[in-house]
Parts: structure tokens; C-alpha cells; sequence
């Protein structure tokens, strides 16, 4: 077998290349250093050359790694001590921010703590309060039974001083009409039993309002005795009791379920108290008309108005309708108090209008009990 010698030719950057490759490449790398130094150096041994030039490539080799190696330790290092000053930093951002976030705890406790203190105030403030409440109830709920007792008991005296007085008067009223009796008395004394019994009447008429003032304010309202009645009758009845002109007018149905001699002192004291306050020459006018279930009686006068500081309050106990005026049959002022409750009590109403001249009072009543 005969042995043949291989001669490799390779450039410069190759060689150098290879030689950078290191072990796993020695054999290529002599093999490319000794063709460069056979090149370079003819008159140089091959392998003195090739040795000598992978020498000292190792040696640049082993420079450059040393000096990338010391380049990465240092980076390194300088990493570490960024680490290190990005970790101070935030310590020191973290504390700061754990002492304010302390502080605004702090702060919290302290508003927390005083609105505690406020609150404890106001709940021992407002339980002393209820007590003085409840104090001030009692106080009031005990002045209104005794006022309420006191009313009671003045109620019930009128009631029956009004009781006990009917007696006495009923023999008076009884013995002034048989005086009054043809051929008793002659005319002077006629005419002082006919004034006798004038006063009687007027007396018995303030105890019977008395009494039903007296009802009223006890509570349950005036009793009433329902039972079929023509309202244009009563009207006709209240009408024929005065001596004076008053205009009467009945239209459609006005019968119903009522208490007739009720209704009759209701409109006794509404006519009379027209014909008392009507101007001169006027005529009084009394209307009765039936509006479905209801029937409207209005009792109308020309005069002088009621006052519109005295309207609202006219159907009050003891109140007139024209302040300061002195009534012709010296009434109490219960009369229109009395007609309202014996309205209300019939389940209607009772209201006055003046205004122009003309005063109205209207009465609306139900035609059968509620």
C-alpha cells in the first residue's frame, strides 16, 4: 500500500476561524497552521511551525476568554450592586410609605375614637331628652284629665240646673196661660200675665239650648228620632210661626227619614234669625228642593253682611252672627251652635255664605240614615 501525502491549502480567515474553534478542531486547526506556516516559512520545519502558531493562538484565545470572563464578573458585579441600590431604594420608599400609611391609621383611630365620644354624648343626650318628653306628656296628659274633669263637671252642673229649672217654670208658663184665659183678667192685667208667659217661654227655650249644648259637649251628639217626614211640611210650620212676610218655595221631592221636631228648632232658629237681621222693607226667602239622595233647604236675607272675620266662626257656642248687636230675644248665642249639631247628628251639613249683601245659610240632609 503506498502512502500518499495530502497537502491542504486553506485562506487566512479559515485558519484563523478554525483555530478558534478549539480542541475538536486541533487536527484541522495544525493541519490549517501548518499549510499557513508551510506557506509563510519555507524554510521552517511544518510541525515546528504549526505548533508555535496553535500556541500562541490558544494563548490569544485564552486572553480573549479571560478578559470576556472578567468583562461578565463585572457586569455581574455592577448588576449586583444596582440590585442592591434598587432594593435600598425600595426599603426606603417602602418604610416611607408604611409610616405615612401608620400616620393616616393613626389619624383614622383618632377621629374614629372622638366620633365614638360624640356619638356616647348624643345617645345619653337624646335618652335624657325622651325622659323629659315623657315627663312633659305625663305633665299635659294630667292637665287635660283635670280640665277635662273640671269641663265635665261644669257640664253636667248646667245640665242639671236646667233640669231642676224646668219644673218651677213649666208651673209658671202653665199659670200665666190659664190667666190669659177669656174673662179672667182685665186688659191691664192680661197684658202682664201675656208678658209673663213671653219670658217663660224665652227661659224654657235657653234651658232646652242648655241642655242640648250639654249633650253635645259630653259626646254622642243630640238624639235623634227618625222617621218619615215631608221637609216642605216643616218648612210651611216654621214659616206660619212669624209674623212676617217670608217667600217659601218647595220644588220636587223632599221627604225622607228625619227627626220633624228637630228639623222644625232648626229652622225656627234659621228664619228667625233672617227675619231678626233683615234690612228694612226686605222680604226673607226659604227654598226647599230635592238633589237625589239629598234635600236642600236655604234660608236667605238682605242686609248687612256677616263679617268675614266673624263668618268662620258663627256656629261656635256663644258667638252671634253681627258682633256687639244685641238680639231681639235675647238667645245665648247656642241657637246656630245647636242647629249645626242637630244637622250633623242627621248625618248633613250645615254652612252660611254672605257676600253682596245677601246671607245664606244651607242646609243639606241625607234622605235616609248612613
Amino acid at each position: 500500500m503506498v502512502k500518499q501525502n495530502i497537502i491542504v491549502e486553506l485562506d487566512s480567515e479559515t485558519i484563523h476561524y478554525l483555530a478558534a474553534l478549539g480542541k475538536p478542531t486541533d487536527v484541522l486547526a495544525r493541519l490549517a497552521f501548518s499549510a499557513a506556516d508551510g506557506v509563510r516559512r519555507p524554510g521552517r520545519p511544518k510541525r515546528e511551525q504549526t505548533n508555535e502558531s496553535l500556541r500562541v493562538e490558544r494563548e490569544k484565545s485564552d486572553v480573549a476568554v479571560a478578559k470576556e470572563r472578567a468583562a461578565v464578573e463585572a457586569s455581574a458585579r455592577s448588576g449586583r450592586s444596582d440590585r442592591a441600590d434598587f432594593l435600598a431604594v425600595e426599603r426606603d420608599s417602602t418604610d416611607k410609605g408604611l409610616i405615612g400609611e401608620r400616620a393616616y391609621a393613626d389619624t383614622l383611630m383618632v377621629d374614629q375614637r372622638e366620633a365614638n365620644e360624640r356619638m356616647v354624648r348624643a345617645t345619653i343626650r337624646a335618652e335624657e331628652l325622651a325622659l323629659e318628653a315623657d315627663a312633659a306628656r305625663a305633665r299635659a296628659e294630667k292637665s287635660e284629665r283635670e280640665l277635662h274633669a273640671v269641663a265635665e263637671f261644669r257640664e253636667m252642673f248646667i245640665a242639671m240646673l236646667g233640669h231642676d229649672l224646668r219644673n218651677p217654670l213649666g208651673s209658671i208658663t202653665i199659670g200665666a196661660s190659664l190667666l190669659l184665659r177669656p174673662g179672667r183678667l182685665d186688659e191691664g192685667d192680661a197684658e202682664t200675665a201675656a208678658r209673663i208667659l213671653r219670658s217663660s217661654q224665652r227661659i224654657s227655650r235657653m234651658i232646652t239650648q242648655l241642655l242640648d249644648l250639654t249633650r253635645a259637649r259630653l259626646g254622642g251628639g243630640l238624639p235623634i228620632d227618625r222617621a218619615p217626614a215631608d221637609l216642605g211640611e216643616v218648612c210651611r210650620n216654621a214659616v206660619e210661626e212669624f209674623e212676617a212676610t217670608i217667600q217659601l218655595e218647595v220644588e220636587g221631592d223632599v221627604t225622607g227619614s228625619w227627626d220633624q221636631d228637630r228639623l222644625a228648632e232648626v229652622l225656627s232658629n234659621l228664619v228667625g234669625n233672617a227675619i231678626e237681621h233683615a234690612a228694612p222693607g226686605t222680604v226673607v226667602s226659604v227654598t226647599a228642593h230635592g238633589i237625589g239622595a239629598e234635600v236642600v233647604v236655604e234660608v236667605s236675607n238682605q242686609g248687612d253682611p256677616i263679617p268675614a272675620n266673624v263668618l268662620p266662626f258663627i256656629f261656635e257656642p256663644f258667638r252671634r252672627a253681627q258682633e256687639g248687636r244685641t238680639s231681639a230675644t235675647a238667645n245665648l248665642g247656642l241657637g246656630l251652635y245647636i242647629a249645626r249639631q242637630i244637622v250633623i247628628s242627621h248625618g248633613g251639613t250645615l254652612d252660611a255664605h254672605s257676600d253682596g249683601g245677601t246671607t245664606t245659610f244651607a242646609m243639606r240632609l241625607p234622605r235616609f240614615a248612613a
